[in-house]
């Protein structure tokens, strides 16, 4: 039995498509097929169930498949280990972040961190929520902080905050004339929210939440930067959705944020880890967020509610969390 037998099984099992699970593995469906089978005759069973239209795992399958899952990833773990240590990296700790959360796990959390582990080596990378979570399942990150609610089972999360979303308007359209919007004014609205492909959990989230406060949503685009909403807003072709952490920081000449009457829309952020985690840095790091967090430090500021916010001549950053 070899390893890559194993990555190809729990692949097709994660992809149930074989074509899909080579793509993934960066090889020809034919290497794949054949692995799978070779696999397959040392088990003496047959992991798959194969028809001209679906995969699904057999009883063996389902059996063989969590062990399998774990055993790569032990291994894939024993390699880094090895890596990190030939490099001198052990005391590096490999953090992922969404842009609109970063700055405030450094400000708050980091220094504190340092206080308590002065050698260790910091390698943040701004990273979508997806793309986080794909690198903590496959031990090359070491602790995300990101916008989720929804992760693998081989992870552990802990809530940092639940933000409040708001509403993006230009300073002449006729919802301005509410203090507060209620989800269904939104309806047959066109609406420019966060890009299903960056967040997919998240951007049916909105939708939904929106959808059970009575509004028929119409998402007139998919977006992931302010330089790209705010045209659409400031010339009334469309609505934004953004959270109030981003509308706080960028306040803009002729855009006006209006919050949601309660129970208002929310996205969630939390910071995220493996539940095998070994290294100390990743447990004092959630420690210290979980003590930050229990003294609301991690609140979001108020969006600016007025149209005559002073202009910013940065348009750049995010227009929700990613």
């Amino acid at each position: 039995m070899e390893l890559r037998q194993l990555e190809y099984a729990v692949a097709v099992a994660e992809e149930l498509h074989f074509g899909r699970a080579a793509a993934r593995m960066h090889v020809t469906q034919q290497s794949v097929s054949e692995q799978i089978r070779r696999l397959e005759r040392e088990l003496g069973a047959p992991l798959f169930t194969r028809t001209s239209r679906r995969v699904t795992l057999t009883e063996v399958g389902e059996a063989f498949l969590p062990e399998a899952r774990s055993a790569v990833a032990a291994v894939r773990h024993a390699l880094d280990v090895g890596r990190r240590a030939a490099t001198g990296t052990v005391d590096e700790l490999r953090l992922g972040y969404a842009e609109d959360l970063g700055p405030r796990l450094f400000e708050l959390a980091v220094p504190a961190l340092h206080a308590r582990f002065p050698a260790i080596r910091l390698a943040p990378r701004p990273m979508t929520t997806t793309a986080q979570l794909s690198e903590l399942s496959d031990r090359r990150l070491d602790l995300g902080f990101c916008w989720t609610a929804q992760h693998p089972p081989e992870l552990a999360s802990l809530l940092v905050a639940r933000e409040p979303l708001v509403v993006a308007l230009a300073a002449g359209h006729p919802l301005t004339a509410s203090d507060t919007i209620d989800p269904v004014q939104l309806s047959h609205q066109p609406l420019v929210i966060v890009e299903r492909e960056v967040n997919p959990w998240l951007h049916d989230h909105f939708v939904s939440q929106l959808e059970s406060r009575g509004a028929t949503v119409t998402v007139h685009r998919e977006i992931s930067s302010l330089d790209r909403l705010l045209p659409l807003v400031l010339t009334g072709s469309a609505i934004g959705l953004t959270i109030t952490s981003a509308a706080a920081a960028r306040p803009f000449a002729g855009i006006v944020y209006r919050p949601f009457t309660d129970p208002s829309p929310y996205a969630d952020h939390r910071i995220v880890w493996r539940r095998d985690n070994t290294n100390p840095a990743v447990t004092a790091l959630v420690d210290i967020v979980r003590e930050l967090r229990d003294t609301a430090a991690f609140l979001p500021p108020e969006a600016p509610h007025a149209s005559d916010m002073p202009h910013r001549g940065s348009t750049t950053g995010g227009v929700g969390p990613d």
